[in-house]
Order: C-alpha cells, then structure tokens, then sequence
C-alpha cells in the first residue's frame, strides 16, 4: 500500500474501557451461568470496565439443538425481555454503572426464540437488541435448530471516556458473511461486539492465523472498527479476543474463565480511518451501482 495504518494509540483519542467476561459455562444450567456472569461483570466493574461483553447464550451455555427435546428445552428456557434472568442483569449493570452485552436466548413473539444479545445500559434499560441475522442450518428452524433468525443491525451510543462512542453487535457466525460488519460500519460503528460459541482455535500451538480469527482480522480491517469476540470457557475453549481496524490482535485470552479489561482507542476510528473521504481501506471507492446488477 506505500504507507502505515494510523498509531491506534496517539494520545488524546477517545477509549473505551471494554471488559471480556469469558465465563465458564455449562449446557442448560441457567442458574449456575447466570451466577457466574453476574460475578464476571462485577469483575470488570471493578477493574474499570466501562463495558461488559458476555459470550453467546451465556445464560443457558449454549446448549444442544438436535433432537426435539432439546429445541422444546430451548423454548422452555428462552428468556423474555421481562424475564427474571435478565432483570438480574439489567439489576447489575445499574448497580455496577456500566455497560454490558448480554448474549441470551430469547423468547419472542409467538413461540419464537432468537439468539440474541441485548446492550444493557448504566441504568438498566435496554438500548439495543440484535438479533442473529445469520444462522446455520443446525441452530436454525428453518433447518434443524431452534432459532428464528432476525432481519436487522442496529448501533447505540455509549458514554465512555467522558464522551460517546457507536457500538453495535454480531453473534459469531454473522462475521463470516461480509455484509454483517460491512452494514453496523455503515451505520457508524466504532467497536463492533461479538459474542461467541465456537472451539476452533488451536491454542495449543497459538498459531496467529486460525480461521477463527483470520475472518474477524478481515472483518475489521476491511471496515476499518474495532471487533471484540468473546467466547464460553469450559465446554468452548476460550480464546476471545479484541483485533483492531487495520487487522491487528490488540489481546487474547487463554483457555480459562477469565475477565479481561482492555482499553479500546474507539476515537481513532472516526478521527484517523473514516474522516479519510474514501476511507482508509476504499470505502469510498465502492461502486454499488455496479454489484447492484449482480447482488
């Protein structure tokens, strides 16, 4: 390219402080993950997080869809935007002043579930709810799972650093198809959070290039944002991590339940990639008038 990314770390761009709760879980012990989130996000509360990411499906551990009995425990265990798990959360997050992902199983309307993840603010109410766009075959009803997969991105301000930041929300699977990222940048996204459940990563040889994480590397230096992934510990192994707008790995963590807390430079994005007219990788150079013939 002839020339270097923007310094990610010049001083006096904004920072978010952003927590990485990979939380140990098991499959359909609600109570016992919810107990251990809510221990994590008083964890990163007290290590400064401004925000708390969970992995996806923390609450029932993201469980089994195969057989019908498992899908009609989903159902059973989905937890309404009323629902008392996450009344417990959103009681948290006020209590602890910060912003937390929730990644859950929700139960919508009409028997519906969604995988989704709610953005819970300071004080409690909720100002973003994504729901996974893109699910496989396996965790969809429209294949053999039990979700109903939704059909939009939304992106919410937050306070962070004395002033505010765009963040939105993918679930796992979403980074492997280019429009996820390509739309929550389009609507201004900062920081790009994702919640995880996945055991791709070979950590035993720390290879910078496992699948898992070349696509999210891709992900976010074609868009130019931040993405922080997290994932399960106990039955998915870990290894969630934050990678920045020019495809590099700001932290990762290991196998183990940990809470991370990593200060994000969100202000480089609009202040260094995207005031640039045509952006710093060619978003400016797009010709939609050209893929409209064949997409």
């Amino acid at each position: 390219m002839g020339h270097h990314t923007p310094d990610l770390f010049e001083p006096g761009l904004l920072r978010v402080r952003v927590g990485l709760c990979q939380v140990h879980t098991q499959a359909w012990d609600v109570a016992g993950n919810l107990a251990r989130t809510l221990t994590a996000i008083d964890a990163a509360a007290r290590a400064g997080a401004e925000l708390a990411i969970t992995p996806e499906c923390v609450l029932h551990g993201y469980a089994d869809q195969r057989s019908a009995s498992d899908r009609a425990q989903l159902r059973t265990i989905a937890e309404p935007l009323d629902g008392a798990a996450l009344q417990r959360i959103r009681s948290q997050a006020r209590m602890c002043g910060l912003h937390v992902l929730l990644g859950f199983a929700e139960r919508g309307d009409c028997g519906a579930v969604h995988n989704s993840a709610a953005l819970i603010g300071p004080d409690g109410d909720i100002k973003l709810l994504y729901r996974k766009v893109h699910c496989r075959a396996f965790e969809s009803v429209t294949g053999d799972g039990g979700f109903t997969p939704g059909d939009r991105f939304e992106v919410a301000s937050i306070a962070a650093g004395g002033a505010t930041c765009r963040v939105g929300a993918m679930i796992c699977f979403d980074r492997e198809i280019p429009e996820s990222v390509r739309c929550l940048r389009a609507l201004g996204s900062q920081l790009v959070m994702c919640p995880l459940a996945t055991e791709t990563w070979d950590l035993s040889t720390w290879q910078a290039y496992t699948e898992n994480e070349a696509v999210t590397r891709c992900r976010a230096a074609e868009n130019e944002v931040f993405i922080a992934v997290v994932n399960h510990a106990g039955r998915f192994n870990g290894g969630s991590f934050v990678v920045g707008p020019g495809g590099e790995i700001l932290v990762q963590l290991g196998r183990e339940a940990e809470v991370r807390v990593v200060d994000v430079p969100v202000g480089v994005v609009p202040e260094r990639f995207h005031s640039r007219p045509l952006g710093w990788m060619g978003w400016g150079y797009r010709r939609p008038d050209v893929y409209a013939r064949y997409l």
